[in-house]
């Protein structure tokens, strides 16, 4: 029996796979480039590192994944007949390249480091092995979505629609990357100990993390200022003002607050009781608004309603 395209159903499969592609790139970026780097920094508490990385991977990192997966593997059946089914099956291979490489590459080395200890032998074969296994897949999957996107986006005039596409891509990476800062990151700051950390925080340089979670996390701003003026005709202006005010009180609050009372006195020393307070703090006065931001970008793209979808 052939599938009605123009459902509901069709549009929050398109949604959730964007969202799931979006986030899982924003993981394996921060993965690759922020978090396993540091690995090597850790002595004095090292055991206690690992098995806390495990622990919460499991939720962050891994879980992630498989949804991922699987929402590549319901576009099959639930994509719009216009999307070559030959991109979604190369999606989906490359969702289960990426997810055998957490479940059988990184996660059994992070397993035996918990127990043996760091071995630097073992992280450079671990960075390769995520770079070609993992960054490349999901960066071809996100290739693979937007190139879906606009087709799906095709009676929106060109100026908006690529705007619209900057934001849903930027924001659902950034809920990736933010995951990784606040459920992941803070938690194993605490674990690593006052002798080893004025080196970890010099890994990564601080205009690779600039690039890759500030600048994606703020720069929605000035593309919410040129939507009041070019976006899909079906997304209220009120919308747009949400999103900007959201992005502009976290713009204020970290500029104000956050990087000066914890991210600048944690530069200079370790101190346990204020990492303890940033993260207590981030999940009160910025994860609130970040939930909303994706909230807002998922009802921006159900209010869309593509004649391609009637078959016109």
């Amino acid at each position: 029996m052939p599938v009605n395209y123009n459902t509901t159903a069709t549009k929050w499969a398109l949604l959730m796979y964007s969202i799931l592609t979006l986030r899982h790139f924003g993981i394996t970026m921060m993965l690759q480039f922020i978090v396993n780097p540091q690995f090597g920094n850790v002595h004095e508490n090292f055991l206690l590192y690992a098995k806390t990385y495990n622990d919460l991977m499991i939720w962050v990192g891994n879980v992630p994944a498989v949804l991922m997966l699987l929402s590549a593997i319901s576009m099959i059946w639930l994509a719009p007949n216009f999307f070559p089914k030959r991109a979604i099956y190369v999606s989906v291979v490359l969702g289960m390249i990426s997810l055998v490489t957490t479940l059988w590459v990184m996660m059994p080395i992070y397993n035996q480091w918990a127990i043996t200890g760091y071995n630097a032998a073992q992280n450079q074969y671990l960075l390769s092995q995520t770079l070609y296994f993992q960054i490349i897949p999901s960066a071809l999957q996100v290739v693979i979505l937007i190139s879906f996107l606009h087709t799906y986006l095709q009676d929106v005039k060109p100026a908006a629609k690529w705007i619209f596409l900057l934001v849903v891509v930027l924001n659902f990476y950034n809920m990736g990357t933010t995951s990784i800062e606040g459920s992941l990151a803070y938690p194993l700051w605490e674990t690593v100990g006052a002798k080893d950390w004025l080196t970890y925080r010099q890994t990564p340089p601080n205009l690779l993390f600039g690039i890759m979670f500030v600048f994606a996390a703020f720069s929605p701003i000035f593309l919410l200022i040129a939507m009041y003026w070019r976006r899909p005709k079906e997304i209220p202006k009120y919308l747009v003002t949400g999103y900007l005010l959201l992005v502009l009180y976290l713009f204020v609050i970290t500029l104000l607050y956050f990087v000066p009372d914890f991210q600048v006195p944690l530069n200079s020393a370790y101190l346990l009781s204020l990492i303890k307070k940033l993260g207590t703090d981030d999940l009160i006065y910025r994860a609130p608004a970040g939930l909303a931001l994706q909230v807002i970008v998922a009802w921006m793209f159900l209010k869309i309603k593509p004649s391609i979808l009637n078959g016109d």
